[in-house]
Order: structure tokens, then C-alpha cells, then sequence
């Protein structure tokens, strides 16, 4: 199966109400107590869907609190199949940092299918950089699913690729505040953000579903 989110933001301390420093938070904060609450319910709500062998399209903004949570993170989810299309806020991923806290002979996800040969004796202490941990991909990356073009990107795009024959455009960043918005309500423009009711991934059949009853039109300004 297929599953598409974004924007996590684990371990993001100001996102997590109980603990937040920003004020009047209550519209723009997660209703938990405690920073490993919210980083446990972010964990839970991908491994309850998205099984080992699945794939999943992440759209952006994986982890807060230092590059140590990229692996953190990472090593908590059990899919081992990250579709990742980078966000505003993933700049050691974007930058391909080396992970201070991963080697390669850690047996998380996609290393744990590693064995030294007689000449790699000490590879298992090989650095690991960011975008290792994932299938890193374009900014703006489009899909076909079931004969259905899906363009995917961080950021939500007035204008995209084959739109006025149906195609799909899913995105994050706006954490579902522009859901009700014109253009969502009525293109095939979707937020796929975990911060909606569910809090959970979004699978692509779930999506197509919803997206297919939907009109689509040439110009978004003759909307």
C-alpha cells in the first residue's frame, strides 16, 4: 500500500502545547502535555498504517531538536520504503549532513541487510549521511497511481502539471488551514498533513476517492 504525509515536525518543542513558549498557541499548537507524548503519537499514528514493506511519500518537515532526531526518528517507523520530498525546516537533510548518531552497522530499517566482506572489515563504522536514510527526491516530484498523475510537493502550487485533465496535487506546510480555502474546495488540491482530525498518513486510495468526486478546471482564477 501507499501512503502519503507531511509535516511531523517530531520532537518540535513549541508545536507541542504543554510545552510551547508561543503564545495565545491554541490554534497553532498539538493538544499534548509533554514533548515525548507528541513524539510518541507522530510514531504510533505512521507504524498503525504504514507496514514494513509499504511506501510511504513524506512531504516535508521531518524532525526539530537537533540533527540527532533525523535518526531518532527514523529508526522509530518501521517502514523501510521513505519517499522523501524535502520541506522548509529540513535543512541537514536538504545539506546531506553526516548523522553523528547512525554508522552503518546500526541494524535499523535499510541497514539491516549489511555484511561485511573480508575487505570491509570496519565499514559498519561508516558514517551515514542524511539522505541515505531515504529515497530523496526532487522539491517537486510527480507520481502516476492507477493511471492518475499526482504531483507532489512541500508547498501548495497554484498552477500544475496536466491539472486541467484531473491531475492531483497534494502538498503540506499549511498544516490544514487553508483547507476550506477555494482552491482546495474546489481543484484537486489536497493537504496531506498529519495535523488533520485523524492525525494519521493518508493513503493514496483514500485520496483518490475523496479527490475523483471533484471537478477540475483549466485556470484556477476562473474558478
Amino acid at each position: 500500500m501507499i501512503w502519503v504525509t507531511s509535516d511531523l515536525h517530531y520532537n518540535h518543542k513549541n508545536l507541542c502545547r504543554g510545552v510551547s513558549s508561543w503564545e495565545n498557541n491554541e490554534k497553532t499548537t498539538r493538544d499534548f502535555k509533554t514533548l515525548e507524548e507528541m513524539n510518541d503519537a507522530i510514531v504510533n499514528s505512521i507504524n498503525n498504517c504504514v507496514k514494513q514493506d509499504d511506501e510511504l511519500y513524506f512531504l516535508g518537515d521531518w524532525s526539530f531538536g537537533g540533527i540527532e532526531s533525523i535518526y531518532n526518528f527514523y529508526k522509530r517507523v518501521v517502514c523501510r520504503n521513505i519517499h522523501f520530498i524535502p520541506g522548509n525546516h529540513d535543512n541537514h537533510i536538504k545539506n546531506d549532513k553526516v548523522l553523528p548518531n547512525c554508522k552503518w552497522g546500526h541494524h535499523y530499517n535499510g541497514f539491516d541487510d549489511w555484511f561485511p566482506t573480508k575487505d570491509e572489515p570496519t565499514m559498519k563504522d561508516a558514517p551515514v549521511c542524511a539522505r541515505q536514510l531515504f529515497n530523496y527526491l526532487p522539491e517537486l516530484t510527480t507520481i502516476t497511481y492507477n493511471k492518475q498523475l499526482i504531483v507532489m510537493c512541500h508547498y501548495p502550487i497554484e498552477q500544475w502539471e496536466e491539472m486541467d485533465k484531473g491531475s492531483l496535487m497534494l502538498h503540506g506546510h499549511c498544516h490544514h488551514n487553508i483547507d476550506n480555502c477555494e482552491t482546495n474546495m474546489k481543484c484537486r488540491r489536497m493537504d496531506v498533513g498529519i495535523d488533520w482530525k485523524e492525525f494519521r498518513p493518508y493513503s493514496l486510495d483514500e485520496i483518490l476517492e475523496v479527490m475523483n468526486k471533484r471537478e477540475f478546471k483549466k485556470h484556477i482564477n476562473k474558478l
